[in-house]
């Protein structure tokens, strides 16, 4: 596979057809963002949004993924959303779901509707999509949904370290992304683990086979249950695990892992 000089094209075609053949979640008009690239894993999206929208102040909600804040810091224009109103000249980042909620935030469509009628553009980062059920979401209604990234990190162990994912959007824009797939600047080997993992497992596998098992911890640790499989919520005795948010998110992945390797043996 390190010379098969096809393999980025099958990646990206396996990897859409992947994404979109999920039945615990729905995303109308994911086919219309038609520029579909590898990259990275999220983040390297994150880079060039970055970068594309340098002029403009970057928005997310309080909990988001601490990475937005440790790059804007650096010279970004960056303010959470629960802190002023929306302003034409704002850039929008959420995750779906969102990252410190476990589930899709109850204020997305609030949000969305708000960038669509002021032109605000926006991304929206699944990287947590293949471990999420109740996901739903019409891509066509907001235009303004400029870049949407998946990531295989979080759908399987040690997939992290693969540093796979893709970018889809409307248009081509010629950015550093665009170029690197265009002169094949990938990583074959991380491409081929990847593609056999999503061949031989749907991407609904983790609650279609883990959902007793997540279940069972949460009521061990006493945590609310998310649409995450990887995350609980919990109450006072959880605050250190706090991110900024109004709950305190725990990550449970390590603890399911334990049980049904237990289990196993």
């Amino acid at each position: 596979d390190l010379y098969n000089e096809n393999i980025q094209n099958e990646f990206v075609e396996q990897f859409y057809n992947w994404i979109n053949s999920s039945k615990n979640n729905k995303l109308t008009g994911l086919e219309n963002f038609t520029n579909r690239k590898q990259v990275s894993g999220t983040a390297q999206a994150f880079d060039h949004w970055y970068w594309r929208h340098k002029n403009r102040t970057f928005r997310f909600f309080k909990g988001e993924f601490m990475y937005h804040s440790a790059v804007l810091k650096h010279g970004g224009l960056y303010a959470n959303i629960e802190d002023r109103k929306l302003q034409p000249n704002d850039a929008v980042i959420i995750s779906v779901p969102f990252s410190d909620y476990g589930s899709q935030h109850p204020k997305l469509d609030s949000i969305l509707n708000n960038c669509q009628a002021l032109g605000i553009p926006v991304l929206l980062d699944f990287a947590y999509y293949p471990c999420t059920k109740n996901i739903d979401i019409n891509l066509d209604k907001y235009t303004c949904i400029e870049t949407v990234t998946f990531s295989i990190s979080k759908a399987f162990y040690g997939a992290e370290f693969l540093r796979v994912g893709m970018r889809l959007e409307r248009n081509d824009t010629d950015d550093g992304i665009d170029v690197f797939n265009s002169v094949e600047m990938v990583n074959r080997v991380s491409l081929s683990i990847a593609m056999s993992l999503i061949a031989k497992y749907s991407v609904d596998h983790s609650w279609n086979t883990y959902a007793d098992v997540y279940q069972e911890v949460c009521n061990e640790l006493e945590l609310n249950t998310t649409d995450c499989i990887m995350f609980g919520t919990g109450g006072e005795k959880y605050a250190d695990y706090n991110r900024g948010s109004d709950v305190n998110r725990v990550c449970i992945s390590e603890l399911i892992g334990e049980k049904i390797n237990d289990r196993s043996k």
